[in-house]
Order: C-alpha cells, then structure tokens, then sequence
C-alpha cells in the first residue's frame, strides 16, 4: 500500500524580496560596516573580506574584547539599522503576497516570517502593507542566520509545526539553502528577471 504522505501545515517566508519589496542600499550598508569595523575597531582583512555583512558584523563582534563587545554591537546594529530604516520608507508590496497570506489563514495553513532584518523594521513593514503571519524571527532573535537552518528552526517552534511540514519560499540562495538544511519538505525560489538561475544553485 503506498505511503500517504500528509499535507504541509506551514508555509515560511522571507520577508525583503518575497513578500515586499524594499529599496535598503546593501552594497553601501556593507562598506559602512567595513569601514567602521576596519577604522574604529581594527578587524582582520580576513573578516573584511566577507561579503556578508551579518558575518562581518558578528565577527568584528568575537574579536573585540568581552568587556567592549557591547559598545561594538550597538554601534554596528544601529549602522545596520540606519540603512534600513532609509531603504524601507516606501516599501511595495509583492503582487499577491497578502492575498496567498490570507488564502494560507483561511484553509489553517500556519505561516511565518524568517529575516534577517530587525525586528523594529520587520515590523513596522508588516504593518504597514498588511502583512499578518503567525510568528516573525528577526535577526535579533537568533544566533544565526540564514543559509543557517537554525532561525527556521525557532519559527517552526513557534508555530509548533516539524520543519518537515513546512516549506520555505525565498527570494535569495540563502533561503533556499536554510530551508534545505532545516529539513523543509519543500523549498520555493522567487526568481526575478534581474536575476540569474544560477541564485538558487
């Protein structure tokens, strides 16, 4: 007898790029985190050379000593956060992404936003547009980050559903990559015109 396979209980998404679209400067993010961490405090060209700013930050952040990584953390959060707060002052939603939000609530389909944003503008975002998912992990809430598995990890808990029960939709590798590491029985890739097939691989 064949093996019934049960239907997915969850959809998780990315935010910036799946759901809405927003205009944060990256390339210029990136740099003013180098420069400050470069400048103010002394990373390694090893570190600098990243070109995920998460990393560059977290890194910077580890090779501080303990009594200043604080200081350190604010002052590269709140870069990070200057450029999204900039990038996000009229953001535009993705066409469809409430109304499949809504479809997703009405057949009790569990949902959940995973950025690597900060919760202040994640959310501020999601109410603006209209976005209602039922749990949002932002970067404050992990100590990792996607391709890492481990912020799907806590929006599955916290939506109570096994990660194999979910699938994951993103618009970048990274996501595409967690959603495979966490063990989603389905990932989706947003592909736009501007980009390459090779994101996903």
């Amino acid at each position: 007898m064949a093996k019934t396979t049960s239907p997915l209980r969850a959809v998780l998404f990315d935010l910036d790029g799946t759901l809405v679209r927003t205009f944060i400067d990256f390339p210029a993010m990136r740099e003013a985190i180098r420069s400050k961490a470069r400048d103010q405090y002394g990373a390694s060209e090893s570190t600098l050379a990243n070109d995920d700013v998460l990393d560059i930050v977290h890194t910077t952040i580890e090779q501080t000593p303990p009594e200043r990584q604080n200081a350190v953390r604010h002052d590269l959060y709140q870069i990070l956060e200057d450029y999204e707060v900039a990038g996000c002052e009229h953001p535009e939603e993705i066409l469809g992404a409430t109304t499949l939000l809504d479809n997703l609530h009405e057949r009790d389909i569990r949902t959940a936003i995973v950025t690597r944003n900060s919760r202040r503008i994640a959310e501020d975002v999601c109410t603006r547009m209209g976005i209602r998912a039922h749990a949002l992990v932002a970067r404050e809430d992990t100590r990792a980050y996607k391709p890492h598995p481990e912020p799907l990890y806590i929006a599955c808990q916290q939506i109570e559903v096994d990660p194999h029960d979910a699938a994951m939709v993103g618009d970048l590798w990274a996501d595409i990559a967690a959603g495979k590491a966490a063990g989603c029985r389905l990932t989706i890739g947003m592909h736009w015109e501007r980009d390459g097939a090779d994101r996903f691989d």
